[in-house]
């Protein structure tokens, strides 16, 4: 009768263990198949261009110092993360930086093929809408943190328009910039509240005209006010360079990219994030 209690007791025992072992996590977020960040991101930027035209190089200008675009605007922007068994997750995200205005430029400015004398009256705009799409896995996962590697694709938009006052000037272009990156991630639980989150993406080519470079760093804190809903605060740094050293077509000719542009992005962001 001992005997049969006694293997009754280790069966049941050994069907626990696994039950144990796949403990829930400290943290929601650690075990969500999917969850959605809606953040207002507000950084400070420094915007740099030079657009080529088939008569030279054009003038190098600041969007800030030259055009007097603002320079700390708020930018929404949406990131979802669907979990793929334990380890594995695809990671989206979007946020478009759009500003235009109208300044009496103090130097001569040259944009594509059309020359801007000094104290012209410009009307521009400058949009950009970046989409980042990566596939990741966690090589360390326990109940309280996870850390991993993401190999991914930063895709950038860019659409540039300038005339002037009296519309007899007028340069238009865009183009698209897609940057392949690696990247790691990684979430700490201090406890079933608290939430410590990292991630960086980089990207770095030089490939006989053309060249890239790309940072992409973020570190945030959240709070979970209930089962579903936390909010919570980051910091964001954006680094980012394009040149081309000769005529890059996209589209018709009238889209045509020659040249360079350099973004830096970088302050807060607050957002609340769902989980499910």
């Amino acid at each position: 009768m001992r005997l049969k209690k006694s293997c009754v007791l280790w069966t049941g025992l050994a069907m626990l263990a696994p039950v144990a072992v796949q403990a829930e996590s400290l943290h929601p977020k650690l075990d969500a198949r999917f969850y959605v960040d809606i953040a207002a991101y507000q950084p400070a930027t420094e915007t740099t261009l030079r657009i080529d035209g088939a008569g030279g190089a054009g003038t190098e200008i600041s969007l800030e110092d030259d055009l007097d675009f603002e320079d700390r605007p708020t930018l929404p922007s949406v990131l979802m993360n669907f979990r793929i068994g334990e380890r594995w997750r695809v990671e989206a995200e979007y946020f478009a930086v759009d500003r235009d205005n109208s300044r009496t430029i103090d130097r001569t400015i040259t944009i594509g093929d059309t020359t801007f004398p000094i104290n012209t009256t410009i009307s521009s705009s400058f949009d950009s809408d970046i989409y980042r799409l990566s596939v990741g896995y966690s090589f360390l996962k326990d109940q309280n943190s996870e850390l991993g590697a993401t190999l991914g694709l930063h895709v950038t938009n860019f659409d540039l328009a300038a005339s002037s006052s009296t519309g007899a000037l007028a340069e238009s272009r865009d183009a698209l910039a897609p940057l392949p990156t690696l990247g790691v991630y990684g979430y700490y639980a201090f406890s079933p509240k608290w939430l410590l989150t990292g991630r960086a993406d980089v990207f770095s080519l030089d490939y006989e005209e053309y060249s890239g470079t790309l940072w992409n760093v973020n570190v945030g804190i959240e709070y979970q006010v209930a089962k579903h809903f936390g909010v919570g605060l980051a910091y964001r740094y954006v680094d980012y360079g394009v040149t081309v050293e000769k005529q890059l077509t996209v589209g018709s000719a009238s889209t045509d990219l020659s040249g360079e542009i350099t973004y830096r992005l970088g302050g807060p962001s607050l957002y609340m994030s769902l989980m499910f």
